[in-house]
């Protein structure tokens, strides 16, 4: 530890008489890497004000943010980065885990995938990604329940149900028990049913997913 501290009293040194973006991220690095997060985040900000383009900064900068919880700070860096230098596994592996903080799945899932694409393989982010996946179901569960808006895929047998959906309201099914024209009363169908004829397209898991089941015509 003391070899340690030595080194970073040197970069310290050599930062105050002549900063660059090369010691600037060293020295953050090095000061967050010895839990000295406040002064690595001074640094790191320094560097970006003076440097506000160079990738390796703004990604230093980033996770010095994340490690105080600075986390809509971080998410404008890694995002800024991300554009410049579409591949940079830590910035889109950092975004990944903001927008899993954030309650963001759609793009959590999207990051942890294309960070498995370049980088496959990696157990931790495999695991990231199922959590993301079911957080997602979760949500969507909670939000039929709750009567929120839904987004569902966007494929031809979710537009067939959607569109058979919106037919029964048309027709004033909405739920509620309706007035035929003899005069008897004719409940509805629930709106997240479908007909039998559309509801076989639906896997099991794809109806568990979508919260539908069916009747017959």
């Amino acid at each position: 530890m003391p070899h340690k501290q030595n080194d970073i009293q040197d970069l310290y040194q050599k930062w105050l008489a002549s900063p660059s973006p090369a010691l600037c991220v060293r020295l953050a690095g090095e000061l967050r890497r010895s839990g000295r997060n406040a002064e690595a985040l001074e640094v790191a900000r320094k560097g970006l004000n003076s440097w506000s383009d160079n990738i390796s900064v703004n990604v230093v900068f980033g996770r010095c943010a994340l490690e105080e919880k600075l986390n809509d700070e971080a998410l404008e860096v890694f995002e800024k980065v991300i554009s410049i230098d579409p591949l940079n596994l830590i910035a889109i592996r950092s975004l990944a885990e903001i927008h899993y903080e954030k309650g963001n799945w759609n793009r959590s899932i999207e990051l942890f995938e294309e960070y498995l694409f370049e980088y496959p393989g990696d157990p931790e982010i495999e695991d990231q990604l199922k959590k993301s996946r079911e957080k997602k179901k979760e949500s969507e569960r909670e939000a039929r329940v709750t009567g929120q808006d839904v987004s569902y895929p966007d494929t031809g047998r979710m537009a067939s149900i959607l569109a058979a959906q919106k037919k029964t309201d048309e027709t004033g099914d909405t739920g509620k028990t309706q007035v035929s024209s003899t005069g008897a009363d004719k409940p509805a169908e629930p709106q997240n049913r479908a007909p039998r004829s559309l509801f076989n397209l639906f896997s099991a898991q794809e109806c568990e997913e979508l919260g539908l089941s069916a009747y017959d015509k």
